[in-house]
């Protein structure tokens, strides 16, 4: 190396030096001096590189979540409700922003891990969408849905009863499948797949010692996640789950705030429980939002709440 080479390194070097003792500097840092100890020339400028940008993203990540938390806190305010939120952005993050992550009652959430697994099932070879099952007296329950007892002796396919438990959260169909399906089967499938909050007690409208379904909005959000990469069941499966969400009757929510959006969602309600959670797709960008809230607000002013936080983390797709 001549005189004139061995200046260009060395001042290659220090620059280099610098360049990463500022950066690391912000983040709190100060290990530039040991990076230059275990390399020289451009191998170590593109380690170093990486190294910054690395610790710029999770700068920058840490940021975001921080505002994100601020702002969700504020938007909830002194609520009596316990409020839980899922929200990922595919194309900006690789982990969620999960607000009190918790255990819940899921209400008619639920259902989408029973519909899940009927499509795990039909996936197998264990289960046809195309199957019969009939309606029996004993079937038939209260509260949502579509079938009733003048519907008793009638046929409906799987399909069909999987479509309604979505679209319209039909009690009675969601419990005709978890007799088909099995309620330890179906439980069984939560663990397999990694769905540890959730947990399937009873049937619909129908106690079972006290004993309450649970869920989060971590295993809700994870659930929509996989069907959003299609990685939920199968390419075709997952198409067909995809098409039913977006039938959804409930608008009160995400459709309601965000009118704009496409929307792939299911809600839930009981006494105390509200929820909503989906894929919404926006010219913006897409991203998967679930919110579930267990409390003694009144129902106007919990989806008042819901509605202001969707629009909030949706206007988090402009910036």
């Amino acid at each position: 190396m001549n005189r004139k080479d061995g200046h260009s390194v060395t001042f290659k070097r220090i620059f280099t030096f610098f360049a990463v003792l500022a950066v690391l500097e912000v983040g709190g840092m100060v290990s530039a001096a040991l990076w230059l100890h275990h390399g020289n020339g451009e191998s170590s400028v593109r380690a170093a590189e990486s190294h910054i940008e690395a610790e710029k993203v999770r700068a920058l990540r840490a940021a975001d979540e921080g505002e994100l938390f601020a702002h969700t806190a504020k938007l909830i305010g002194n609520s009596k409700n316990q409020l839980s939120v899922y929200f990922w952005r595919p194309d900006r993050e690789v982990e969620p922003f999960i607000y009190n992550a918790r255990q819940m009652s899921p209400a008619s959430m639920i259902k989408l891990f029973i519909m899940a697994k009927a499509m795990q099932d039909v996936h197998d070879g264990r289960l046809s969408l195309a199957e019969k099952l009939t309606i029996r007296k004993n079937d038939v329950v209260g509260g949502a849905g579509v079938t009733t007892w003048y519907n008793t002796g009638e046929q409906r396919t799987i399909l069909q009863l999987i479509t309604v438990m979505i679209t319209v959260s039909d009690n009675t169909a969601t419990n005709m499948l978890i007799n088909r399906l099995g309620m330890k089967n179906i439980n069984d499938y939560l663990q397999q797949y990694g769905y540890y909050d959730t947990v399937l007690a009873h049937k619909m409208m129908i106690s079972n010692g006290g004993k309450k379904n649970l869920s989060s909005v971590r295993d809700i959000g994870q659930l929509l996640s996989r069907l959003y990469y299609r990685q939920l069941v199968g390419p075709q499966e997952d198409e067909i789950m995809l098409d039913i969400l977006r039938q959804q009757r409930d608008s009160e929510c995400f459709p309601a705030a965000l009118p704009d959006y496409k929307i792939a969602h299911k809600t839930g309600e009981v006494t105390g429980v509200y929820a909503d959670g989906g894929i919404l797709q926006g010219k913006d960008g897409d991203f998967i939002l679930v919110l579930l809230s267990n409390g003694r607000e009144g129902r106007g002013d919990t989806i008042a709440t819901m509605q202001n936080l969707a629009k909030y983390y949706a206007g988090t797709m402009q910036e």
